[in-house]
């Protein structure tokens, strides 16, 4: 996942965009993208979607979208449902009260003495608009060389997205925490109790909030807010509680293409329409990432198709209830169902894996006889080949090695070029070009050497730098990794996970930590069918050059210093190092069954 550079600036995230997985934005837009062909074709996205006559609807392109990069729109629609539905139970409560305290009442006075009291629910705009200013000017003096909306745009995909959530995120607060404790509705209460039964930090927040107030009366300058870190920790909770109050369900449930969200309440129903949130966030969404969904989802049709004609597709309901299990064995751990399809795996969402977990398990089940030892209670000749690959993904075998990444992308800007792969293969060839005529001057000063010896006279020539050196000067300047500029006050950020312009670490790294040094997920290798990082594990030798290859923001050129054999090699006895070597060569070869579909399918729109 990339590096959120206003998680260095000690911003607040709203709400809905806490914990959300962005993909990258665009340079152009899908309205822009197809609003020239979509009146003259019959899909909004140009050619329609089809593999072997079945037609991929553009609303689950959409959805894909909506569930993936625009996920942060849907989180938000959901969340506002929750706060909608609360709000109006909480004008009930405070109207039954009023009855209670005023007998019976004319409908209109009641409607004005609720709208009264619930003003205390409101919130004052001027909170988010001192906020706002706030955090731009603390940026600002932290980044001076970086512009404030690109940076929002590569923490948020946009900034008027980011100012909404802000909005979204005082109006909850003000909602289920106004002001003094003693004004907090039941269910936050209850919610926070429930969730900190050892430390009582309603307590904590009313010594501070008397503290902060009576700081305020003595300055006059308004209250400030309570420290993020506590109201993070609260709003968990409550969020925690209202989402036990309801039943959401997406598409992985089989609700209709049309319908990115339903969410249902013991007496109330709502619906997320699916054109309603790709509407508001599809100028954000850029063409590769477009292009990307179109391809994942041609990729598991494939494999479904292929899947169904060997009747191995599994029962879509037991599945479903599986995973459902899944889900609540794994919920209380950070390494939940969620955290494993996004961070892990990273794919664009949990729907997003759902569906390929899904296909995945049904080839389980086509290969059975592969995944299970011999009668000698050796491995299969499946299992036996990977070996090495397994090994070296999870024995923990290691590489030093640097990458020359040729971007197709701008990172600074952060959006893509125009013309960005087309323009970043050319530059990648000849800077391969560069690479060899010098790799071509060392060897023929090598052979000049040799024939100085064997003539027993001295070499006398100009000396070519060594390539070490040649190459780290060479790296900085050609390079494209980008690294965020340091603070010009405050704390400085951790140096961990910076590029270093391909160099990372300048040390050793797992295939896992140099996967995510170059910006490759499981999903990544699974839309292309290649891995740029194993290429380094497992095809190069220590000391050579190779590439470029393509990858997921450009071409790679790599050089490997050396590689290390594993450190904690697989034992097939151990139950545990078996289903891992199972899981990982099952997954490979689904990809390439996947692959293998579409290529040999009748396909459009791709």
């Amino acid at each position: 996942m990339k590096k959120h550079l206003l998680l260095h600036t000690g911003l607040l995230a709203p709400l809905a965009a806490a914990s959300a997985a962005l993909a990258l934005p665009t340079a152009q837009s899908a309205v822009e993208a197809t609003e020239a062909v979509a009146p003259a074709q019959e899909s909004a996205f140009g050619e329609p979607l089809t593999v072997n006559g079945v037609r991929i609807p553009d609303l689950e392109i959409k959805r894909f979208l909506v569930y993936g990069p625009g996920r942060n729109a849907l989180d938000a629609r959901k969340l506002q449902v929750l706060m909608d539905h609360e709000r109006r139970l909480r004008r009930t409560e405070v109207a039954e009260r009023i009855l209670d305290e005023q007998g019976d009442m004319e409908e209109a006075a009641l409607e004005a003495a609720v709208d009264e009291a619930m003003k205390a629910f409101d919130f004052d705009e001027e909170i988010i608009t001192r906020r706002l200013a706030e955090e731009k000017a603390s940026f600002s003096e932290r980044y001076p060389t970086l512009s404030y909306e690109t940076e929002l745009r590569r923490a948020y995909r946009s900034g008027n997205w980011y100012r909404d959530q802000v909005r979204q995120t005082t109006e909850f607060d003000q909602l289920f925490f106004p002001d003094h404790p003693d004004g907090w509705p039941a269910l936050s209460i209850e919610a926070i109790n429930a969730g900190s039964p050892q430390v009582d930090l309603i307590a904590d927040y009313q010594r501070e909030y008397e503290r902060r107030l009576q700081v305020s009366v003595e300055t006059g300058e308004p209250i400030v807010p309570e420290q993020e870190m506590m109201m993070q920790i609260l709003r968990d909770f409550v969020m925690g509680a209202l989402w036990s109050l309801a039943d959401v369900k997406t598409g992985v449930h089989g609700i209709p293409a049309e319908l990115a969200m339903v969410i249902d309440g013991d007496d109330w129903h709502a619906e997320i329409r699916t054109e309603d949130v790709y509407s508001e966030m599809a100028e954000y969404f850029s063409v590769q990432e477009i292009e990307d969904a179109k391809l994942a989802l041609a990729l598991m049709e494939a494999g479904r198709q292929g899947l169904e004609k060997m009747d191995a597709l599994l029962d879509i309901e037991a599945f479903r209830a599986n995973i459902a299990d899944q889900r609540e064995q794994m919920k209380t751990s950070m390494f939940n169902f969620d955290f494993m399809a996004l961070q892990g795996h990273g794919f664009p969402s949990s729907e997003a894996y759902e569906q390929h977990m899904y296909l995945v398990e049904s080839y389980k089940k086509h290969k059975a006889s592969a995944l299970e030892l011999t009668e000698e209670g050796g491995l299969s000749s499946e299992l036996a080949g990977h070996m090495t690959v397994a090994n070296g993904i999870m024995g923990l075998a290691k590489c030093h090695a640097d990458t020359l990444l040729v971007s197709a992308f701008d990172w600074l800007n952060y959006e893509w070029r125009e013309n960005g792969w087309e323009d970043a293969y050319e530059r990648a060839l000849a800077i391969r070009e560069q690479i060899d005529a010098h790799l071509a001057k060392l060897a023929a000063e090598g052979e000049a050497i040799e024939a100085a010896r064997l003539k027993g006279v001295a070499y006398e020539g100009e000396p070519v730098v060594p390539f070490d050196e040649w190459w780290a000067s060479f790296l900085r300047q050609k390079s494209e990794f980008w690294d965020p500029p340091l603070p010009a006050t405050g704390k400085m950020p951790p140096e961990y996970g910076l590029k270093n312009f391909g160099a990372f670490r300048d040390q050793a790294m797992t295939r896992n930590d140099m996967k995510r040094a170059l910006g490759e997920t499981e999903y990544t290798h699974f839309l292309g069918n290649f891995a740029v990082v194993d290429q380094m594990f497992f095809n190069m030798s220590p000391g050579e050059v190779a590439g470029p290859f393509e990858g997921p923001h450009g071409f790679y050129i790599i050089y490997l210093r050396t590689r290390s054999a594993p450190t904690n090699p697989l034992n097939i006895r151990t139950d545990k190092h078996l289903a891992m070597l199972r899981e990982d060569w099952l997954r490979k070869d689904f990809q390439n069954f996947c692959h293998e579909a579409l290529i040999e399918s009748e396909t459009t729109g791709l």
